[in-house]
């Protein structure tokens, strides 16, 4: 059995109150207050098991949650080879080696030209390594985010993380759970389970009925990364679900349902203008070929909107942007590597750590994309893949792509891409396999976020590996390619 005392077993016979306890030494600090460029809150790590919650959210002074916690993450592997399990967080904290082993992580840094505040929890559960964090930007985000690793069993499974939202925008009360249904927002009247795809782009809207003040549900951010780790973040929210519930204290107790049961307590009562709770499931797929190093991640986001839109970033703080360019020429031969393997830029001079990278291809031509694979490496090592298996048969001619983490579209799976701007993109992972490469080129993990080489050093040999992995097609990358690179 597995060290969390909390797991499937207990479908069968009620909680002793022994299991909320905590245990170990990692609790010396499990609770606290913090004040941060216009955000207030207070944390802690309960004796509910439910992970590292937040308190008395503010932002501006505009206060909007009252509770905002990680109750389960339920597990499920194929064939029912382990488990299944609800895992629990919060009983024995580990030491966070990114914070200098400190058991909550608190941090600032910036990305994308916003700067961040990172408060985090890391647990250790059977075979999975857990860090369960909340980001919070100085313009009014708040992204509740998990990274899971590891294996019980090294089989493919499935984790579906839950946050459970106590929302009281202004007051306790006069709260509304909307949804974009295309010709405005639509107020949900009473308990539900729905699709997050229900609403229009994931238009999910929290208002005070009185103020007209509201908090938009977004999807989770893919560029966050744990520093120095490969990360595959999840694309897409298909899977996830929305739950919305009329708050009652009795059932803010921690999760005592097991693995099969989803968020409960729907008993199609009115949550219309009421103090409302929701909840959040998410979908974590994780693959026996990607291994037990490689992060999964996924998460949701906050807007804080308030009927008015958020100041811009600022510029970074003493930071530089600037851009390399590899013109030359490479060709891609049919099932083979490129003729540049790999094609270099080697950046010197520059100063800090990289807040940005973007990546232009230049001149991109192939007969069956779906055979290439481009992947890129640091100086440091990071690893991230630019795109595999995408596009399908649709002929590449002179294409220019640029990859950045700011837009939120992939490249397409079975359909024409086009010369635009997309997130890395790797289809081959969403379907349990990862296309290898060669050597000089690292092994497997790879990742596709580029937030992977963020608070590295720019300094050194980036090397662009490309490869074309079955027969019958070839193409090239004509003009060559680019990185841009800033520091903070």
């Amino acid at each position: 059995m597995r060290r969390k005392s909390i797991r499937a077993i207990l479908l069968a016979g009620a909680l002793l109150s022994g299991l909320l306890s905590f245990t170990g030494s990692g609790l010396a600090q499990t609770s606290g207050s913090v004040a941060w460029n216009g955000w207030t809150f207070n944390y802690e790590v309960s004796g509910k098991h439910d992970g590292l919650s937040l308190k008395a959210v503010q932002f501006n002074n505009f206060s909007f949650i009252h509770k905002l916690s990680f109750p389960v993450m339920r597990v499920f592997y194929t064939d029912n080879a382990c488990g299944p399990y609800a895992d629990r967080l919060g009983g024995t904290l580990s030491p966070i080696p990114w914070v200098g082993n400190a058991v909550v992580a608190k941090r600032e840094f910036t990305l994308n030209g916003r700067q961040w505040y990172e408060i985090g929890i890391r647990d250790q559960i059977g075979g999975y390594d857990i860090y369960q964090v909340y980001y919070l930007s100085n313009d009014g985000l708040l992204d509740a985010h998990i990274y899971s690793k590891g294996f019980q069993c090294v089989v493919d499974h499935f984790h579906y993380p839950n946050w459970r939202i106590d929302f009281d925008i202004q007051d306790s009360g006069n709260d509304l759970i909307q949804q974009n249904t295309g010709a405005g927002f639509m107020t949900k009247l009473t308990e539900f389970n729905a699709s997050a795809t229900e609403a229009l782009d994931h238009g999910w809207r929290v208002r005070d009925s009185v103020t007209g003040r509201f908090v938009d549900l977004l999807p989770g951010f893919t560029d966050f990364t744990i520093p120095n780790e490969n990360i595959q973040p999840v694309a897409g929210y298909t899977n996830h679900t929305v739950f919305g519930r009329l708050y009652r204290g009795s059932e803010d107790t921690g999760w005592t349902f097991g693995p099969n049961t989803q968020v409960p307590n729907n008993n199609g009562e009115s949550i219309n203008d009421a103090d409302i709770v929701l909840w959040y499931e998410g979908y974590l797929p994780h693959s026996a070929a990607e291994g037990s190093d490689l992060w999964h991640s996924t998460g949701l986001r906050l807007a804080v909107n308030g009927g008015t839109p958020p100041p811009p970033p600022p510029p970074p703080g003493g930071g530089a942007t600037q851009t390399f360019t590899n013109p030359a020429a490479l060709s891609i031969p049919d099932n083979a590597n490129g003729s540049l393997y790999p094609s270099t830029i080697t950046v010197i001079g520059m100063s800090g750590a990289i807040s940005k990278v973007v990546v232009k291809l230049k001149g991109l031509n192939h007969t069956y994309p779906d055979d290439l694979d481009i992947l890129l490496v640091s100086p440091g090592g990071q690893k991230v893949m630019l795109m595999s298996d995408a596009g399908s048969g649709a002929d590449l001619v002179n294409v220019n792509l640029t990859f950045d983490g700011v837009v939120s579209t992939f490249l397409p799976n079975s359909s024409q891409i086009s010369s635009g701007t997309y997130l890395p993109t790797n289809h081959a992972s969403t379907s349990g396999s990862t296309d290898p490469f060669g050597a000089p080129a690292p092994a497997a993990p790879y990742g596709t976020s580029l937030g992977a080489f963020n608070g590295t050093s720019p300094n050194g040999a980036w090397h662009l590996f490309v490869k074309d992995d079955s027969g019958q097609d070839q193409g090239s990358i004509a003009n060559g390619w680019e990185l841009i690179i800033t520091t903070n």
